[in-house]
C-alpha cells in the first residue's frame, strides 16, 4: 500500500507540474549495466514507469545510452509497451557488456548532462558486480575506484545527481562501495528495490509547482558556485591538460604522479595600452599567476610570470588581435585540487581570475590519452606566449590553445583538436576517430589516421644519430571547412588499442551572427 501511495503521488506532481506550465528544464540519462534475467525484467517495468511520468513534466526529457555513443532520444508520445521494450531490448543487451564500457558509457553520459540546462539525472542500473567483473577491468578494482571517484568530482562540482539501481535480489551481497558513492556522494540515491525508484527519483529531483500569483516573489537565492567576473574585470580562463610521464615496460614503475600542464589564457585587447607618440611605440604589462591548492585549501604550486610588451606603434594592431598565455609542466600526486589562474594588468591596476576544480589520478600503465583541447597556429607577431614546452605536431609549427573555445555560426572554418596519445609499446595500432556532437547526437565523423609506429624495430642509429623509442605521439585532429548551426558542442575524441578504449570531450560553442 505504501508503495502504491509514492506511485501516486509522482504522477499526480507530473500532471500537475505540466498543467502549472513552469519553465524548468531537467535531463534523463539511463544506461544499463549487466543484470540477471529476472531481475533485469523487473528493473524494466520499473523505470519504464518512472520515465513515462518524468515525460510528463513539462521541460523534461529522457535519453537512453547503450554504450558511449549510441544514444536514442525517448519522447512522451511512446506507447507504454513500445517505451518498455526498448529498455528491455537495451538491458538484453547490457548483459554482456563488460564492465569497463559501462563505466566509459557513464563518464560520457556525465559530461553530456553537464552541459544541459535546469535538472540534470543519470541513472544506472546494473547489479553489484561480482569479483570476477571487477578483476576484469585493467587496473582491477582500484582503477575503477579512481574513475569513480574522478566521476563523483565531476558531477558534485556540476550539479549532475547520480541514482544507483542495483536490483540484486534479497539478501544478497551489498552493492559495491563506489558505486554506493557515486549515488550518495553526488545527491543521489541508491535503490535496491526497484518499486520504489518513482519515490526515489521524486526525492532527488522533486518537482517544483509555480507559485500563486497573489504570492510575494522569492528571495533570490544565494550563489552556490563564484559569481563570473564584472565587466571591468579581465576576461581569463584557465585550464589542466593531463598528460603523461615517462613511461617503461614494468607495471609497476608505469604507476605514479599524474603529470600535466597548467594554462592561463587572456586576450591582450583586454589590457591597457600606453603609446607613445614621439617614441613611436607603445607597452603593456601583465602579471600572470598560476596557483595549484589541495583540498585543505593549502597552495601546493605557484608560479609567476611578469610580461612587459614594448614595441612600435605599427604593430598595436597586431598585438590586439592575439592572446596571453602562460603554460607550466607540473606533477600531482593522487588527491582533489583546486587550480586558479590569475592576470592582473599593471597599467589600469584591472584584474581577472579563474578557477576549476581537479582530482589527480596516479598514471596507470598500458593505453593512455592526454585530455584534448582546442588549438590555433600561434602567431607570434599577435601571440604572447611564455611556456615550458611547445605544443605542436610532428615538429611543425607551434599551436596556441583555445581554452574557451568559440566559432562563427554558419562560416567554414578550421576545426583542430590536439591529443597526445601514450600506446601500450606491445599492442598494434590505435584506432581513431573524432565525433562531433550536438545535442546528444553526432552530427559529423571523421576516422583519424595513425600514421606513426607504435614500437621502434629498426637500426638503433642512422648515419650516426640514434633513434629511441618514442613513447608519446602528439596528434591533431583536423574537420577542414566545418560550418554548424548556433549551439553548444562536443568533440569526443575515441582512441582504441586491443580491448582498451580511452574517450577524451571537449565542449566548444559555435555563436549566432
Amino acid at each position: 500500500m505504501r508503495i502504491r501511495l509514492w506511485l501516486s503521488a509522482f504522477a499526480l506532481l507530473a500532471v500537475l507540474a505540466a498543467g502549472q506550465a513552469r519553465a524548468d528544464d531537467r535531463s534523463l540519462v539511463v544506461i544499463f549495466g549487466p543484470t540477471g534475467e529476472k531481475t533485469g525484467e523487473l528493473a524494466v517495468h520499473s523505470v519504464a514507469g518512472t520515465l513515462h511520468n518524468w515525460l510528463k513534466i513539462d521541460g523534461a526529457s529522457v535519453e537512453l545510452r547503450r554504450g558511449s555513443y549510441d544514444v536514442q532520444q525517448l519522447t512522451g508520445n511512446m506507447p507504454p509497451k513500445d517505451l518498455e521494450q526498448v529498455l528491455r531490448d537495451a538491458a538484453l543487451g547490457a548483459r554482456e557488456t563488460g564492465l569497463s564500457r559501462v563505466l566509459n558509457a557513464l563518464d560520457t553520459a556525465t559530461y553530456g548532462l553537464a552541459r544541459r540546462p535546469g535538472k540534470r539525472l543519470l541513472l544506472v542500473v546494473l547489479e553489484s558486480p561480482t569479483p570476477e567483473a571487477l578483476a576484469s577491468v585493467k587496473g582491477g578494482p582500484e582503477a575503477i575506484r579512481s574513475q569513480l571517484s574522478h566521476m563523483i568530482d565531476f558531477c558534485r562540482s556540476n550539479s549532475v545527481n547520480v541514482v544507483v539501481m542495483d536490483p540484486s535480489p534479497p539478501g544478497s551481497a551489498e552493492t559495491f562501495a563506489p558505486l554506493q558513492n557515486l549515488a550518495t556522494a553526488t545527491g543521489g540515491e541508491l535503490v535496491r528495490d526497484p518499486k520504489t525508484l518513482d519515490h526515489d527519483v521524486l526525492i532527488v529531483a522533486p518537482i517544483e509547482s509555480s507559485a500563486p500569483a497573489s504570492a510575494p516573489p522569492a528571495p533570490a537565492a544565494a550563489p552556490t558556485a563564484a559569481a563570473a567576473p564584472s565587466p571591468s574585470g579581465l576576461p581569463v580562463h584557465t585550464r589542466f591538460i593531463r598528460t603523461q610521464s615517462l613511461r617503461t615496460k614494468s607495471a609497476v614503475t608505469d604507476m605514479g604522479p599524474m603529470s600535466g600542464l597548467l594554462m592561463v589564457e587572456c586576450p591582450l585587447s583586454a589590457l591597457e595600452f600606453q603609446t607613445d607618440d614621439r617614441a613611436g611605440k607603445f607597452s603593456a604589462q601583465a602579471r600572470i599567476s598560476e596557483t595549484v591548492r589541495n583540498a585543505e585549501g593549502k597552495v601546493v604550486w605557484q608560479a609567476r610570470k611578469d610580461i612587459a610588451i614594448k614595441e612600435p606603434l605599427k604593430k598595436l594592431r597586431l598585438r590586439r588581435a592575439g592572446n596571453l598565455y602562460l603554460m607550466r609542466e607540473l606533477q600531482l600526486p593522487a588527491g582533489q585540487y583546486t587550480i586558479e589562474g590569475t592576470v592582473d594588468d599593471v597599467i589600469s591596476g584591472k584584474s581577472g581570475s579563474a578557477s576549476e576544480p581537479l582530482h589527480a589520478n596516479d598514471s596507470l600503465p598500458g593505453l593512455a590519452l592526454s585530455d584534448a583541447l582546442f588549438v590555433r597556429k600561434l602567431d607570434e607577431s599577435s601571440d604572447r606566449f611564455d611556456a615550458d614546452q611547445v605544443l605542436s605536431f610532428n615538429q611543425k609549427e607551434p599551436l596556441a590553445p583555445l581554452l574557451d573555445p568559440v566559432f562563427p555560426a554558419d562560416q567554414d572554418f578550421d576545426l583542430q583538436v590536439y591529443f597526445i596519445i601514450y600506446p601500450d609499446l606491445n599492442g598494434g595500432k590505435p584506432e581513431m576517430s573524432l565525433e562531433i556532437m550536438h545535442d546528444g547526437h553526432a552530427v559529423a565523423r571523421s576516422t583519424l589516421i595513425f600514421n606513426d609506429e607504435v614500437r621502434f624495430t629498426g637500426d638503433s642509429s642512422t648515419m650516426g644519430a640514434k633513434t629511441e623509442q618514442k613513447h608519446e605521439f602528439p596528434y591533431l585532429a583536423t574537420l577542414l571547412k566545418a560550418s554548424f548551426e548556433a549551439g553548444k558542442y562536443e568533440a569526443r575524441i575515441t582512441v582504441r588499442q586491443g580491448r582498451t578504449t580511452v574517450t577524451r570531450v571537449v565542449p566548444f560553442r559555435i555563436a549566432g551572427h
